[in-house]
């Protein structure tokens, strides 16, 4: 497991409590709700403890209790905590959870949670993005339950291309690395001119190393020597130079080393 040293950690919480007073810059909300806000954020930046995720899950579920309904000002700040729901959910059964059946169940939930958020605020990316997330994950495990809901997969990336912040995109540029794992040629379905277009669009720096991953897969179709180079990016990069990332690119690190030490060869 990843150890994060007493500075990082104090770096994260500055780090989040400048988040906070940013999204909800202006909007009333009581001292104790904010340092419930800083407590969850906490739990989740030691997400590589599952334990944690769930005690951030748990803390986001009370602070949701707390806050008042019925003004936009509120729906905001509400659908800003779903969101957080939403990501908590999608990486607690991405990362975590073995068994099928209960990855699902998460996966189911953290759909509801997006939903929800866009219920409340339909212009916040970050409800449609997760959404995705989720239903994404969950038709790997269940091709039906994909089929069913891919309409409005495809209707919420699409909607979550339009808000994403084109100079600072979500999540690591995640609208586009979806676009590109969406269109990956696969049995009966895909299309590698249009997930390259959107994998170009991608960050490729070594900030975080799925976004790489995707593109050495893709290569590998069309440009093998390119190919490696990503794959060695990914296997050579130093994980301490992105603290806020590494738990995830420790896992896509080790499993791309898996996958492609033999192909380097």
């Amino acid at each position: 497991m990843i150890n994060i040293t007493t500075s990082f950690f104090l770096t994260l919480i500055c780090i989040y409590t400048l988040t906070v007073s940013q999204a909800f810059a202006g909007n009333s909300i009581s001292t104790d709700i904010n340092c419930k806000l800083q407590k969850a954020k906490e739990f989740y930046n030691q997400r590589e403890n599952s334990e944690n995720l769930k005690l951030a899950i748990e803390e986001y579920k009370n602070i949701l209790k707390q806050m008042p309904q019925g003004k936009e000002i509120y729906n905001k700040n509400c659908a800003e905590i779903l969101i957080e729901l939403s990501k908590c959910c999608f990486k607690l059964a991405e990362y975590h959870v073995k068994d099928n059946n209960e990855k699902a169940l998460w996966f189911e939930t953290g759909e509801k949670y997006g939903r929800e958020a866009i219920s409340l605020d339909s212009n916040n990316v970050g409800g449609y993005y997760w959404m995705v997330q989720n239903i994404g994950e969950h038709g790997c495990i269940s091709k039906l339950y994909f089929l069913n809901k891919k309409n409005d997969f495809e209707e919420a990336i699409k909607k979550a291309r339009l808000l994403d912040n084109h100079n600072k995109p979500y999540d690591y540029s995640g609208v586009y690395r979806t676009l590109a794992a969406y269109y990956t040629p696969r049995f009966m379905w895909g299309d590698l001119d249009k997930a390259l277009e959107y994998a170009k669009k991608m960050e490729d720096s070594p900030r975080y190393l799925i976004n790489l991953s995707v593109l050495a897969d893709l290569y590998w179709k069309v440009d093998r020597e390119r190919a490696k180079e990503y794959a060695k990016c990914v296997m050579n990069a130093d994980l301490s130079k992105f603290p806020e990332t590494q738990f995830e690119n420790s896992i896509v690190q080790k499993d791309t080393a898996k996958k492609w030490r033999k192909l380097l060869e």
